[in-house]
């Protein structure tokens, strides 16, 4: 990273747990990135060394990266998620726009809706929702959660023993190279880096095991539909060529009021991590209060 992107973070505590919130930037973000699920805010680096100026700051969301864990008895529900970048909004001088990738995609656009008067715009990566659940799949979805959190009790101190370990961060690297091989091995060690602490006998990863677990509330598309009917800011909604679609996705960008949607071709799933120079083009057309395509990306 160039001596002028110098790594900063602060903590922002919500109801007694601490919140990472990196930034690239000096002074109040005008963008904030969510990252999505088992990744880390810091993962954004590359985006921010692609905007000029920059002007990104990237939060963890709680039991990732550096951001704290659960207490004794605790679980992370999706709405605390809400609640949590709630509270890190407030903690900022002014509106920004949110940039949301997956998981931070559904969270992004939950706190559009929920705090409008926080958000400018939004900029989904593959950010608009996995497979909808049926209603009828919730009893079976909570007895799967109940026998997996039975597996993972006990405080974070706990917790933290059932990380498995790796040897080298050259072979965390090598595991995420599996899980996306379209990451360079420059880019995945320096993700091995900083999504890593070291650990007896190596290295572990920074998330809480408890994740690991299925959630309780499966994935209900009328929820979310009731929640981005209510979004009013201007969308940008992009998709890697290599990466997952929903086969309903046209009728899930139709219930925003102001979405421009595209593919970007060879990028995954982790669009940000393979293509950060259409992720910054993005961001810079939003804020120039443009909805508009990146040059790289073709109409969906």
């Amino acid at each position: 990273m160039s001596a002028d992107l110098a790594l900063q973070t602060r903590w922002i505590e919500n109801r007694g747990l601490k919140l990472a919130l990196h930034s690239w930037v000096e002074g109040s973000p005008q963008a904030l990135a969510i990252h999505g699920f088992m990744d880390h805010g810091q993962s954004f680096r590359w985006v921010a060394e692609a905007l000029s100026p920059t002007v990104l700051a990237a939060a963890d969301m709680r039991g990732f990266g550096h951001s704290g864990w659960v207490g004794d008895g605790g679980y992370y529900h999706f709405y605390d998620y809400y609640d949590d970048l709630g509270a890190i909004l407030d903690g900022l001088s002014e509106p920004v726009g949110l940039i949301g990738h997956s998981m931070g995609g559904s969270i992004a656009a939950a706190v559009a809706a929920l705090f409008p008067e926080r958000v400018r715009w939004l900029l989904l990566l593959e950010g608009m929702g996995p497979p909808t659940s049926e209603l009828g799949e919730s009893a079976s979805r909570l007895g799967q959660w109940l026998r997996s959190v039975r597996r993972k009790p006990g405080p974070p101190s706990a917790r933290r023993s059932l990380r498995r370990v790796f040897s080298s961060l050259e072979q965390g690297a090598e595991r995420l190279r599996a899980f996306n091989p379209q990451l360079s091995i420059e880019r995945s060690q320096a993700l091995a880096e900083s999504f890593s602490e070291p650990a007896d006998g190596g290295w572990v990863w920074r998330a809480d095991p408890l994740h690991r677990t299925p959630s309780a509330k499966p994935f209900l598309l009328g929820e979310a539909r009731a929640l981005w009917h209510s979004i009013q800011v201007p969308v940008l909604s992009l998709w890697g060529g290599e990466g997952f679609r929903p086969d309903d996705l046209s009728a899930r960008h139709a219930v925003l009021p102001r979405v421009l949607a595209g593919v970007i071709p060879g990028a995954s799933h982790n669009v940000h991590h393979d293509r950060p120079d259409v992720v910054a083009e993005g961001i810079e057309t939003l804020m120039a209060g443009r909805l508009r395509l990146p040059r790289d990306a073709t109409p969906l």
